[in-house]
């Protein structure tokens, strides 16, 4: 097909006007199906692939109309022209509500009905474009890719698909880096409003100034640098969602115009007394306690109740140490596959300085580690080596402050230290073994066998 300009279909009961069309086409480098009923184009599209259907308004005793619905039905991606020898408004119209493309006029010109053909095929490259590029983002959010084992994050994924089935507002909760932004977008991807716009705005990182303009937009000369009309979020978001994080930093002043949005789905841009409507679903999220700010009066009431009507709490990663295994495996696999490299998995001992760390920058800090260990690794498995610096196991100063420690073996406490100041010896000698090795006091033979039985690299 790649030596074609591309594929047609076309389907007419006349067999002479069939014949000339799909000649003309042929001789213009288009590779061409034929067939003569609305049954026969449909086996046809189900074998095999066309970009365009010609199709004529009158087939026998069929419609060509009905026909071109059954087709988008099937297959959303094609592009149908209508061919018509009734030239009228209304058979336009209804030729283009049904899903054509454009409509040619018999007798055909075809100079005319080529220039048709031709952005009907920049229209089917771009449907398919925009196609592939939802599939990608649907697959990217997809709940499959939503990787846990704990109790609690299986409750959060419960809560996420009643949100996905619902059109109420979402209050994600949780501290940061927990994946809350994530979360939004799943939900956005596997509702209904997933072919929509998902927008989302961190509120702190607009100037306080600017967030009425950047939500729901501005007229030319509602401020001193409007210098023309601003399209809003709100505005922009139609049939979509608009995700507002850290939704805890907004003004009091902004906090009224958003309850007026979500009770009336009415808003006004800024300098404007015209009303205008969008049909958005909002999810907000924070990583502040509401309630404590509502009771300072610094949060709405009414505002709080409005948002939090699907509440979504996100535990901290360290209440939830067991989904640490399967989020390491999930970031490996996306990382080697970006840095081009075949890592297999990750040591146990590696594993373990990641289960003993608490992680205050949850997901989002293990994620930047394991990014980290698979552009440093050298072999096919992660090691401890690998790992950033930070995330030792305890520091001497938590081991002095917690007092003895009597859930592991003496064994086991011996190797971890053993490992911890071979670690720094090789650190401090610049990772030559003989200057480690005569800062540890031992021989270089003995070091290097230590370094082999704990996997350590160099």
């Amino acid at each position: 097909m790649s030596s074609h300009k591309g594929t047609i279909l076309v389907v007419e009961d006349d067999e002479l006007q069939r014949s000339l069309i799909s000649e003309n086409l042929r001789q213009e480098g288009y590779e061409v199906f034929e067939a003569a009923s609305s049954r026969e184009a449909l086996e046809i599209i189900s074998q095999k692939p066309a970009e365009i259907a010609v199709v004529d308004y009158k087939l026998g005793q069929e419609s060509g109309l009905e026909l071109i619905k059954e087709f988008k039905r099937r297959n959303p991606l094609i592009t149908p022209v209508m061919v018509t020898a009734f030239a009228s408004i209304e058979t336009a119209v209804e030729a283009i509500r049904q899903g054509a493309y454009d409509y040619v006029v018999k007798p055909i010109d075809f100079k005319k009905f080529l220039l048709v053909l031709e952005r009907a095929k920049e229209r089917f490259r771009l449907q398919r474009e925009i196609s592939e590029l939802r599939s990608k983002l649907e697959e990217k959010f997809s709940f499959k890719n939503f990787v846990f084992a704990s109790k609690p994050m299986e409750q959060v994924t419960g809560l996420m698909a009643k949100a996905a089935r619902s059109e109420a507002t979402v209050l994600i909760t949780g501290e940061t880096g927990t994946g809350k932004d994530l979360i939004a977008r799943l939900i956005h991807f596997s509702s209904a409003r997933s072919r929509g716009p998902f927008l989302a705005v961190n509120l702190p990182s607009i100037p306080e100034t600017l967030v009425e303009s950047e939500l729901f937009g501005a007229e030319k000369g509602a401020f001193t640098d409007a210098k023309e009309r601003k399209t809003g979020k709100f505005e922009a978001a139609d049939g979509g969602t608009l995700f507002l994080d850290e939704i805890g930093d907004l003004s009091l002043a902004v906090q009224v115009k958003l309850l007026r949005f979500l009770q009336d789905k009415e808003f006004y841009r800024l300098g404007s007394t015209k009303p205008l409507k969008a049909d958005v679903r909002v999810v907000a999220a924070t990583n502040k306690n509401l309630e404590k700010l509502v009771s300072e009066g610094k949060f709405r009431a009414d505002l709080y109740y409005r948002l939090n009507v699907i509440r979504i709490e996100v535990p901290p990663l360290r209440e939830r140490k067991e989904d640490i295994p399967l989020l390491v495996d999930h970031f490996i696999r996306e990382y080697s596959r970006r840095e081009g490299k075949a890592i297999k998995g990750i040591s146990a001992e590696a594993l373990n300085v990641l289960m003993n760390h608490d992680f205050p920058g949850n997901v989002r800090e293990l994620e930047n580690a394991i990014e980290r260990a698979v552009i440093f690794a050298e072999g096919e498995i992660i090691t401890r080596a690998d790992l950033p610096v930070f995330l030792e196991i305890r520091s001497e100063k938590d081991v002095a402050e917690s007092g003895p420690d009597f859930s592991k073996p003496l064994t086991d406490k011996v190797r971890d230290l053993e490992i911890r100041e071979i670690r720094r010896a090789l650190e401090k000698a610049g990772g030559v073994k003989s200057r480690a090795a005569k800062l540890l006091g031992i021989t270089e033979r003995m070091l290097s066998y230590k370094m082999k039985i704990y996997g350590i690299g160099t």
